[in-house]
């Protein structure tokens, strides 16, 4: 609004009406809650449901308050003509704006400043050309803006009520928030139940470089050690250069950031919440230093690149961008060259607002805080890239071929750093020999590198707010997935940060460090509700795409509006018979639940219940004994190591003191002795048998499977043909390394050099002076 009455201000001899500026900081209202409506509606009871009030009503925001009566104070003594909705363009502002008008008594015709951008000209334009809010796509608009926040509050109200009520546990649900904890829980079992699995993948050694066998697939991991020592038994003494192919690629300096991108970067490079950098970037707003960050644009006009040497100004502040910014500004021929560049200026993918960029406002960075000099930081760099030079890199592969196994060889060389010579990144060359085609190089060595499978990675603000942004990557139907790519996903780039972080507030989901986890409650409620709409982001999509037909006039106000009512009629008896178990959480009056489960009983197999100070069985003195303290020995035992515990499995290692003396051990809990022992590092055995998988261990003259003579055999002697086999040497050879060459002295008093390698028994590999 500052900008719309600067310019005003600026024009108003050729404007030909006065107008006075109230202020808005985003909604100023909000709907009734369920009690407003109606006192019986404020208890949770099943006999009230649906809730579905005979007319929806709105109500001043608590923290708004200010807004909202200075708002109302001047319309009273205004004596004006008409209103004018300067709201953000688009159906949100429709809505913050006549959602007030329903909670005042003014009866005046509304007028719409529509700019297509923040240009001194184009606001000028608007001004001087405001549209009427009678005209049928705004009247559509603002009507689709309304079912929109009616069938929210319906959703949220109802469902949350519907499955909460039958088991007395407080539910919250949500259109967009019950779809993201599903997103995450679905991670969290994904990661639960991985079982990571050995593999080996091949390399041969040519001399000057290295090769990784490869099939027309890609890179081969050999999930059995078998097949790949058979595969290793087949490469040749000498391999062929099949093909060279060298590679020269261009990167350009990336999109100019919308907030989501902001959000994603300032995650990955500060650990700042989506909510955080919202904060971060609103107060640089508000201090005129950064444009509008509730932008899901990443492109700005043409008019606004006019003004590219104003907005690049900022920049000669900060030390090390400023040779940079000098070198810009002094070439307009560059500036101008990026003003036509699609890839960031391009008037047709900019809507509501454009990308995030600073807005002139030379910043006294000793009165920012250091998030604000990091934000800040963060745009300034992404806006100057635009202009800089693309990264050259120069790509090597080689591929040689030692008796028909291929082997690939990668290299990479930067030529020319380009814009990401203002990033100070760290890439390392990787430089291979000159080889040509058909030049025969011998195998000086070939072995088999061990790795194991790794679960998908935990999300982070970064990822999750970019698949909440992308959630149609997660939807099959071609239609939903049109429809949620239009609306770009779940929430919008403001709305995204407050609900995961009612998620984390609910005690649904936890973030320990950057990353997110499940909790057994949150897990709980999308088991529950395994089947049902609202968890699905096609519940979003189907009514966006309702809400797209009314704004186009495929639908009416009152048509949509029996459909949502029938809707929620219908899905409200649905989820009351909802067979639903949920760990934790609030009853629906506050209370407390029962307590959390956090496993069976490893005595007599009940539940194990934590309380406040103890991880106990349900049935604890009637007649079990299955007990232990949260603290032991001062080591705090959280519930993620209590699971172990009564699994069965050892505890990570904890520093624990009994008042005379400290040491470190892991818990156990011992079946035989049915109570929890110690195990010392010693103890833990040095790695899982390739064999069976299960521990192999320490003893005086072996390191032996804990199954040896069971079913397994794997057997290695600590002294091998009078050369020591040291721990180090046992824990490499189980993951499948070839140790060596070491000197042996066999039976018959000869001495000689073999490599080792662990398979069913120990293998050799003679290796001649």
């Amino acid at each position: 609004m500052d900008n719309t009455k600067a310019v005003y201000e600026k024009y108003k001899d050729l404007i030909p009406y006065e107008i006075d500026f109230i202020p808005f900081a985003g909604h100023v209202v909000e709907l009734f809650m369920p009690g407003d409506y109606n006192p019986d509606w404020k208890r949770w009871r099943i006999e009230t449901l649906p809730l579905i009030p005979d007319e929806f009503r709105f109500k001043p925001i608590e923290d708004k308050m200010p807004y909202y009566r200075e708002a109302v104070e001047r319309l009273k003594k205004g004596h004006y003509n008409y209103l004018c909705n300067n709201c953000d363009p688009g159906r949100e502002g429709q809505l913050i704006f006549h959602a007030f008008l329903t909670t005042v008594n003014v009866n005046l015709p509304v007028k719409r400043l529509w700019p297509l951008d923040t240009t001194e000209e184009t606001v000028k334009e608007a001004l001087l050309n405001m549209r009427d809010e009678t005209e049928l796509s705004l009247k559509r608009m603002t009507d689709a803006s309304f079912l929109r926040s009616y069938f929210d509050w319906l959703v949220g109200m109802n469902f949350s009520r519907a499955v909460s009520i039958p088991v007395n546990q407080k539910i919250n649900l949500g259109r967009v928030m019950t779809p993201t904890l599903a997103i995450v829980v679905q991670r969290e079992l994904e990661i639960r139940n991985f079982e990571p699995k050995d593999f080996w993948t091949l390399e041969a050694d040519f001399g000057g470089y290295k090769g990784t066998y490869f099939d027309e697939q890609g890179i081969v991991n050999f999930l059995d050690y078998k097949v790949a020592q058979e595969t290793l038994k087949k490469v040749g003494k000498t391999g062929i250069v099949k093909k060279v192919e060298k590679k020269q690629t261009k990167s350009y300096a990336p999109s100019l950031h919308s907030l989501a991108d902001l959000q994603a970067e300032c995650n990955e490079r500060f650990g700042y919440t989506m909510q955080e950098t919202l904060a971060v970037a609103q107060s640089l707003y508000e201090k005129k230093l950064l444009s509008y960050p509730r932008t899901d644009s990443s492109y700005l006009t043409e008019a606004l690149a006019k003004g590219f040497a104003k907005m690049l100004k900022p920049l000669l502040a900060i030390p090390d961008l400023k040779q940079e910014a000098e070198a810009v500004l002094n070439n307009p021929s560059l500036m101008q060259k990026t003003a036509k560049n699609k890839s960031y200026v391009d008037d047709k993918k900019v809507s509501d607002h454009y990308a995030i960029t600073p807005t002139g406002v030379v910043p006294d960075f000793s009165k920012l805080t250091e998030e604000e000099r990091n934000v800040f930081d963060t745009v300034a760099r992404r806006f100057l890239a635009i202009f800089l030079p693309p990264e050259v890199t120069d790509r090597t592969t080689i591929v040689t071929d030692s008796n028909g196994l291929l082997f690939k060889t990668t290299g990479k060389v930067i030529l020319d750093p380009g814009y990401t010579r203002i990033y100070n990144r760290k890439s390392k060359d990787v430089i291979l020999p000159t080889v040509n085609k058909g030049e025969v190089y011998d195998v000086v060595g070939v072995h088999l590198n061990p790795g194991k499978t790794k679960p998908p990675p935990r999300y982070t603000d970064k990822s999750l707010g970019s698949i909440m942004e992308n959630v149609a990557r997660l939807v099959e139907d071609d239609e939903m997935k049109l429809v949620l790519k239009q609306k770009k996903g779940l929430g919008t780039p403001a709305t995204r940060g407050a609900i995961v972080e009612k998620l984390v507030q609910l005690k649904m989901i936890e973030r320990k460090k950057k990353q997110f986890y499940a909790t057994d409650y949150g897990i709980s409620i999308v088991e529950s509700l395994r089947g049902k709409d609202i968890i699905q982001p096609e519940l979003t999509a189907t009514w966006e795409a309702k809400l797209m037909d009314v704004e186009k006039g495929n639908l009416t106000y009152d048509g949509f509006y029996k459909e949502m009512i029938d809707y929620i009629r219908k899905e409200t008896s649905n989820l009351l018979n909802v067979k639903t178990r949920i760990t934790g959480g609030t009853d629906v009056q506050g209370g407390k639940t029962e307590p959390k489960v956090i496993g069976n009983c490893p005595i007599c197999g009940g539940r194990v219940l934590e309380g406040k100070n103890y991880y106990r069985c349900e049935h604890y003195k009637n007649p079990c004994t299955f007990i232990f303290g949260k603290t032991f020995f001062n080591a705090k035992i959280s519930v993620t190591e209590a699971k172990k515990l009564v699994s069965g499995k050892p505890t990570k290692e904890f520093s624990m003191s009994n008042g005379e003396k400290t040491w470190k051990a892991s818990l156990y809990f011992d079946p035989k002795e049915q109570k929890i022992v110690f195990v010392h590092e010693n103890d833990k055995g040095l790695g899982s048998c390739p064999t069976c998988g299960g521990t192999v261990r320490e003893t005086e003259k072996y390191y032996l499977c804990e199954h040896y003579k069971q079913k397994c055999r794997t057997l290695i002697p600590k002294v091998l043909h009078g050369t020591k086999i040291t721990k180090t040497d046992a824990q490499k050879l189980l993951k499948g390394v070839w140790l060596g060459p070491k000197e042996f002295t066999w039976k018959n008093g000869k001495k000689g050099k073999a490599k080792i390698h662990l398979a069913d028994k120990i293998e050799y590999e003679f290796v001649q002076d």
